[in-house]
Parts: structure tokens; C-alpha cells; sequence
């Protein structure tokens, strides 16, 4: 069950962001052993980041009061994003090209909006996440190497698309990631009483 990384990965990473632009301008300037560098440092810190939120869930999961704070409020996390999601109205995707690399690079480095994501992520998947946690990330990167190939491969195809339909995309995942939240909460909340 762990392969269900690759999903997570790969949806992490779909939204265009500077880190997706960087490598889609990397591979069309034909910049290959600076791109081997960035995917590198991508899989690296993603990995890190994932791996520090997890482990520190499931350091606290034997304290089930505070696991279960922390468990609702990423899930609060996510309803807040699902409602920014479905409120927000940008259409504007474009990025200057000069800062692109700048911007990706430190997007890369400094990720803080993973933290909550793999709070929920471990509040969403607990037992998958936890059978075997080394097997879910390893799953995870291959799900981000996935998404980084496909940018390279269908870039401006991929930014057209998400740029035509971005307000349906944030919607219809805005009201999932509420869905979601809501279910997951009231059952959390009836396994508590």
C-alpha cells in the first residue's frame, strides 16, 4: 500500500509553481547538468521535509491528546486551503523569466507549506504512512521524479492547460480538500467519546 507515495508525489508537485517552471526552463534552455542538480535537491528536500513531519507525528502518536490536536488542526489546514482554493479568482500564472531559477531554488529550499501538507497527508493516511514510512517516501520521490518528467516533457502544454483552467481545478479540489477535512474531522471526533 505504500506505493500510494506515488500519488501523493506526483499531486504535490502537479500545480504549477516555481519550482515546475524552473525545470520546464532548465530543459528547454538545455541546461541538463544543472537540471540533474535541481531534481536532485528537489527529491532531496522533499524527501526531508516529509520524512522530519512524519517522524515527528509519529513521535507523538503514542500521546493520542496531543496527536489528535495536531491531526485536526492540519485537517483545519486543509479546509482553510480547500477555501482559499475555491475563493481565490487569479487567472495570471506568468512569472518573469529572469528570476525563475532564483525563485525555484529557494521554493525548494524553503518549502514551510509542506509541513502542513504532510500533517495532513499523515492525518488523511495514517496507517499506510506508518506501516512503512521509509517505502512511502522512497514511493513519494518517484511519484515527484514523475511530475518533474512530465513538466519537462509536456511543460508548456501542461502550464497552457493549468492556465485555462486553473479556477474549475481550485474549485473542484478546494471542495474535496473540505470534503475531506469535514469527514475526516467528525470521525476523529466520534472515535474520541
Amino acid at each position: 500500500m505504500s506505493y500510494i507515495g506515488i500519488l501523493i508525489g506526483f499531486y504535490g508537485y502537479l500545480f504549477p509553481g516555481n519550482i515546475n517552471l524552473m525545470v520546464v526552463n532548465l530543459f528547454h534552455l538545455k541546461r541538463y547538468r544543472y537540471l540533474s542538480f535541481v531534481l536532485i535537491l528537489i527529491l532531496v528536500s522533499e524527501s526531508l521535509y516529509s520524512i522530519a513531519t512524519l517522524l515527528f507525528l509519529k513521535t507523538i502518536l503514542h500521546n493520542q491528546l496531543i496527536y489528535k490536536g495536531v491531526e485536526i488542526f492540519s485537517l483545519l489546514l486543509l479546509s482553510v486551503l480547500g477555501i482559499w482554493m475555491i475563493a481565490d479568482r487569479k487567472k495570471d500564472i506568468n512569472t518573469a523569466e529572469v528570476n525563475t531559477n532564483k525563485r525555484g531554488l529557494l521554493a525548494i529550499i524553503i518549502h514551510p507549506q509542506q509541513i502542513p501538507f504532510w500533517m495532513a497527508v499523515a492525518a488523511l493516511c495514517k496507517e499506510v504512512v506508518y506501516k512503512n514510512i521509509y517505502w512511502f517516501i522512497w514511493y513519494n520521490a518517484i511519484g515527484v521524479l514523475l511530475v518533474m518528467i512530465a513538466y519537462m516533457t509536456l511543460g508548456k502544454l501542461l502550464i497552457a492547460y493549468f492556465k485555462l483552467n486553473l479556477n474549475k481545478i481550485n474549485k473542484i479540489v478546494g471542495i474535496a480538500y473540505i470534503c475531506i477535512a469535514i469527514y475526516t474531522i467528525t470521525n476523529i471526533v466520534i472515535h474520541i467519546n
